[in-house]
């Protein structure tokens, strides 16, 4: 997962392009050229690859892409005061706030994961993340009263729809964190204007919430690698995608240790506390949006309770490694998948 730019962000291209074989064998299709595009964006990075005929045609498919990643980010941004979202978090205690599609869009599947989860993936934990992200920076645990006082404003019964197109907070101190599910969507958005282009072969990856289409030439699929849990740990699994999205969550770079103990940068909207047990989830779905939640909401439900919601939730397949926090030798590893 990854946090979004403070601030609109100047894309500037970064290209190459190898020429590959035609699409029929019959050779009527004409040659095909790959272009890879990467930039900063959403605070982290964004890589697109897109295969076309023409760098025109490639251009074109990404620039509408990247168009698509900077003006929802100016909607869905946690980081930027001047973002829808931030904007709605700021709003007085029950005056309603109007709501733009893509914002509502994203509260709604929100709420969706959040019966899913069986409220582990909770939006309205804002408050919290907040909290323990000071902690981390300071490393100072937050104080038992603190976290209470958090976990007060973390409530989705106190957030009021009023016909999905107006919102309002029904609490003090309210704030929504939409870091588990944004990137998705913008993910979605940004390959659905690019299909909307032409391009079918392509793929995005904003950090890890990564979205394919078919399959590059003279391939089963994308190559698409499972790390381990560690930095140093070999890849998990090597699989081959198409017309899918995948993301993986984890604490690897995100964690601190405070006394001995590990911290994560989950935390558990039951008990208001980070997840200590050393972990990463991948999930695999139709839409970047589900994977981004799925693998937020795996995370924090753990192995035991991911196995018994996993069958009602829109993922094809999850790969769930972890280890207890004072032991990182014992590694459990567990595969989910409907089929």
């Amino acid at each position: 997962m990854m946090s979004f730019l403070s601030h609109s962000t100047a894309f500037s291209m970064a290209w190459s392009c190898v020429a590959l074989g035609t699409l029929s064998a019959a050779g009527q299709s004409p040659d095909l050229l790959r272009f890879e595009y990467s930039s900063p964006a959403m605070g982290s990075h964004i890589d697109m690859v897109v295969y076309a005929e023409s760098e025109s045609k490639a251009k074109m498919a990404i620039d509408v892409g990247m168009a698509e990643v900077e003006r929802l980010t100016l909607v869905l941004s946690n980081y930027d005061s001047a973002s829808e979202v931030s904007r709605v978090c700021a709003a007085p205690v029950r005056q309603w706030s109007p709501l733009s599609h893509d914002l509502a869009t994203v509260l709604q599947q929100s709420r969706r994961w959040h019966e899913l989860s069986g409220g582990c993936f909770d939006i309205t934990v804002g408050p919290l993340t907040k909290l323990w992200r000071t902690g981390r920076k300071s490393k100072r645990l937050p104080s038992i009263f603190e976290i209470e006082n958090a976990k007060k404003s973390c409530d989705w019964k106190s957030v009021a729809f009023d016909s999905e197109s107006n919102i309002s907070f029904l609490k003090p101190d309210m704030l929504l964190d939409l870091s588990g599910i944004a990137v998705g969507y913008i993910v979605d958005m940004a390959f659905e204007k690019m299909v909307g282009c032409g391009s079918t072969i392509l793929l995005v990856n904003a950090g890890g919430d990564i979205r394919v289409g078919d399959a590059p030439p003279d391939s089963e699929g994308w190559r698409v690698i499972v790390a381990g849990l560690g930095k140093t740990s070999p890849p998990l699994a090597m699989l081959r995608l198409k017309n899918c999205a995948i993301t993986t969550s984890g604490d690897l770079n995100q964690y601190v240790e405070i006394d001995g103990h590990r911290y994560s940068h989950f935390v558990d909207p039951h008990s208001g506390e980070p997840i200590e047990r050393r972990q990463s989830v991948t999930a695999i779905a139709n839409k970047t949006l589900d994977a981004d939640a799925g693998a937020t909401a795996l995370a924090v439900l753990g192995m035991e309770r991911a196995s018994e919601l996993f069958k009602d939730m829109p993922l094809t397949e999850a790969i769930m490694v972890e280890s207890a926090a004072n032991n990182a030798a014992t590694i459990r590893v567990r595969r989910l998948s409907k089929e």
